[in-house]
């Protein structure tokens, strides 16, 4: 069953630029879907027009089957409590604790500070900061802001949540450790998750399924897998070519693909143990 879908989404600024034309996708519930492209394609726009942060000027974005274009102000505040949002610099409150950082959308949502006080806790249990409750973000590394920020983004129990390039600014064994947390949140409480990226490798290691952007379109859009193994459009080849180290060799992959079944091993497996 779909959660998002885009119909026709266009963005274009009073400027006269074009930033996104004619976007149609489809995102499933529980399913973790990726978007990529070159610097300027217009990622963080769509994010934005998905709860409409950004109004979209052609199109439709529809939640749950609900078009959001038909939905008063109020509506429109109100379901933003079901879309959490993570961003590259994390975008946390200098001046409140992590455990203040995290209750802050709770707050703006008049939920009982009993309430608060509970589902801060687990959540600092979720994401593995127990011991740095009472720290500031100024205290904390790169990696463990984005998890104060992944905490806050769930607090309200979301049925989505954007990762807008959320990894961008860490180092990779960080990544690695932020994906994975994402990945188990998605296994744990069938979360689904758009994950905005420029970066081929984030989408490899944690999407069920990818939309290449490419000149304000959808340039293809697919499994994973069958995108990295045979991409189709130039737009795409282009992406992967430029970012190296991921082969485009079809049948290389099926070969690798045989090799960990006989051994027992996925694919997820092994992208944990490098």
């Amino acid at each position: 069953m779909s959660i998002i879908e885009l119909q026709g989404l266009g963005k274009r600024y009073p400027n006269g630029l074009v930033a996104l034309e004619g976007i149609d996708l489809t995102i499933e519930a529980g399913e973790v879907f990726g978007i990529i492209g070159k610097s300027g394609a217009g990622k963080s726009t769509l994010a934005r027009c998905v709860n409409f942060l950004e109004r979209p000027t052609a199109g439709e974005v529809l939640f749950e089957g609900q078009p959001l274009s038909r939905m008063s102000r109020t509506q429109i505040h109100k379901l933003r409590q079901s879309i959490g949002m993570i961003f590259q610099q994390f975008n946390l409150l200098m001046q409140r604790t992590v455990t203040e950082n995290i209750s802050f959308p709770m707050e703006i949502a008049g939920w009982k500070r009993a309430d608060i006080h509970a589902r801060a806790a687990e959540l600092l249990a979720l994401v593995g900061l127990e011991d740095k409750a009472k720290s500031y973000p100024k205290q904390l590394s790169g990696g463990q802001r984005q998890r104060v920020a992944i905490a806050r983004a769930l607090a309200t129990h979301p049925k989505v949540l954007i990762c807008d390039e959320a990894t961008s600014a860490l180092d990779p064994g960080t990544t690695r450790d932020i994906l994975s947390l994402l990945r188990d949140i998605n296994r744990r409480f069938g979360l689904t998750i758009l994950v905005i990226t420029h970066e081929m490798r984030v989408v490899e290691t944690i999407c069920h399924r990818v939309a290449i952007l490419g000149g304000t379109h959808v340039a293809e859009v697919g499994n994973v897998r069958e995108v990295f193994a045979n991409p189709r459009t130039s737009a795409a080849r282009e992406l992967l070519h430029a970012d190296g180290g991921i082969t485009t060799d079809g049948a290389a992959i099926t070969r690798l693909a045989r090799l960990l079944e006989e051994r027992g091993l996925t694919a997820e497996e092994v992208l944990e143990r490098v």
